[in-house]
């Protein structure tokens, strides 16, 4: 049971709440303790005014990153270069003039576990973290991941969520956006199947090797199962989507030749 309060409680600057539980409700007060915990180790930074979404030419930045036009001292997250070892909070001097790591995060100590917010371009209201430790900065990839937001859509470029095709997306060949599974990539239409299967009996000359691939496209391979497992000739036909005929001018013996059939 609660109480409903409806006055402000005044405590004079001076008088403290103490012995609360960890709060289990988004409407229920925190301790020092509780907040303490959950940022603890990270190393939050100013927020920068944009984030790169692909290579920036650190020597001459431009006038604009990610549609946003830059003033002196703009800081900026650089995230996405193709040397990621260069990746970093730099501050914008100019469009013409090499852009310099910011001062709070200018050696891999002040980065490591650094967390900054975007304000403006594509990535306006994201934070990112920063997650790579006890590395060499300049010589080792520095690496931002969304924090505390959801996730963008994975591209080529940038870490994020992804779907998983289905199996028709998968057939199709079309569909660059989702991700393919072993297996849905080992069922597919574009995946090499084989069937194999020893013959012969010593009387017939003409075997029906069921393959079931449901195509006449096909590649036929007999071959000796002793000696040197050579490959012999005979007549192949692919009377059906699901099974191919083989000839021989003479019986071969029990077991003596194994069919491949790759589809």
């Amino acid at each position: 049971m609660s109480k409903l309060v409806l006055t402000n409680l005044d405590f004079n600057n001076v008088s403290r709440i103490r012995n609360l539980p960890s709060p289990a409700n988004s409407d229920e007060p925190a301790t020092r303790a509780y907040v303490d915990a959950a940022i603890e180790g990270l190393a939050w930074k100013d927020s920068v005014r944009v984030a790169s979404a692909g290579n920036l030419n650190l020597a001459s930045p431009g006038a604009s990153i990610d549609g946003v036009t830059l003033a002196a001292n703009d800081r900026v997250l650089v995230m996405a270069q193709t040397v990621q070892s260069e990746n970093g909070i730099y501050i914008w001097n100019g469009a013409a003039i090499a852009m310099s790591r910011s001062a709070d995060a200018s050696t891999a100590a002040e980065l490591e576990q650094a967390v900054v917010s975007v304000e403006e371009g594509t990535s306006a209201g994201a934070s990112y973290r920063q997650t790579q430790v006890n590395f060499t900065l300049g010589t080792n990839p520095v690496i931002w991941t969304s924090f505390a937001t959801a996730a963008p859509a994975a591209t080529e470029t940038v870490a994020g969520t992804a779907e998983i095709a289905t199996q028709a997306e998968t057939d199709a060949g079309s569909d660059d956006a989702r991700f393919v599974t072993p297996l849905k990539l080992k069922t597919s239409v574009y995946a090499a199947k084989r069937y194999a299967t020893t013959f012969g009996d010593g009387s017939a000359t003409q075997f029906n090797i069921t393959h079931n691939f449901n195509t006449r496209d096909v590649a036929v391979t007999v071959y000796r199962i002793s000696g040197a497992y050579d490959e012999v000739l005979c007549d192949v036909e692919r009377g059906t989507v699901n099974t191919v005929t083989l000839r021989f001018a003479s019986a071969p013996a029990a077991n003596e030749f194994r069919c491949v059939v790759v589809g």
